[in-house]
């Protein structure tokens, strides 16, 4: 379930936040890259609305949704969206390395940030899943990554843990338990965010749980606007291809982590 690690004193709320930093994978990719054009009021995501992000075209993932529609109408509010198709943890740890730290890391005159206006998010893991052997590494090594923001002056933490890939069109039906990898992914993240959080007692560290929506959409979809046969097709209403969730699942990612985020 979701979860407020611990709460710090620059958390002043979601309306307090002015920035959102976004590391990850194709779940909120948009096209933005460190030498795009930067955020502006008019152009939140620094690349034309909604960017190129794995959904149907012209439609937004929840970076897109969430900044438009459900940042209670402050049209200030600015993404730096890191995000790559297909990247894993080392994949995110360059995110921050190399396109965050040396750029708007340094806090400069055109991106003057501060700890209390600004979230950092990441969600990544679904790839790592598939492709490493040894998951207790591979997150330590990302929260490694995030004590260096730590050191940049970052204080507010958003992660989101990895969705149940084991129910969307493009699990192997082999007859294995393809969960097993994804749920200990899942309490790997919150052990170590928990350490985190007990080792920064000025940070603020949340955990949205992908898991648990997902697996509460396709429970019961049409208490959410799917049907039955939805849920088993690529290309349909809520499968956009073999993992990736259309913009209409990605709307109420968006409006559940404003609500999150809200309640805190």
């Amino acid at each position: 379930m979701s979860t407020a690690f611990r709460i710090g004193p620059f958390w002043g709320g979601f309306g307090a936040i002015r920035r959102l930093v976004v590391f990850g994978d194709s779940y909120s990719y948009v096209g933005y890259h460190s030498q795009a054009p930067l955020p502006t009021s008019s152009r939140p995501l620094g690349v034309p609305f909604p960017g190129t992000p794995l959904t149907e075209a012209g439609k937004p993932n929840w970076v897109g949704h969430l900044v438009t529609t459900y940042a209670h109408g402050r049209s200030n509010m600015l993404v730096y969206d890191y995000a790559v198709r297909g990247d894993t943890v080392p994949g995110v740890v360059k995110q921050i390395s190399e396109c965050f730290l040396p750029s708007v890391g340094r806090k400069p005159s055109w991106a003057p940030w501060k700890p209390g206006d600004t979230l950092f998010v990441t969600w990544v893991g679904t790839d790592d899943c598939r492709i490493i052997e040894e998951i207790v590494p591979i997150i330590r090594s990302l929260l490694d990554a995030h004590e260096k923001l730590y050191t940049a002056g970052a204080r507010n933490f958003l992660f989101l843990d990895v969705p149940p890939i084991h129910r969307s069109p493009g699990a192997p039906n082999d007859g294995s338990d393809f969960s097993v990898r994804f749920r200990l992914w899942n309490a790997e993240l919150r052990a170590a965010l928990t350490s985190f959080a007990a080792a920064h007692s000025d940070a603020t560290v949340i955990l949205f749980s992908a898991w648990e929506l997902f697996n509460r959409v396709l429970d019961a979809p049409g208490s959410h606007g799917f049907t039955a046969g939805d849920l088993t097709v690529k290309g349909g209403r809520f499968w956009f291809d073999h993992i990736h969730p259309t913009s209409k699942f990605h709307d109420i990612l968006a409006r559940e982590v404003s609500s999150l985020l809200s309640s805190i």
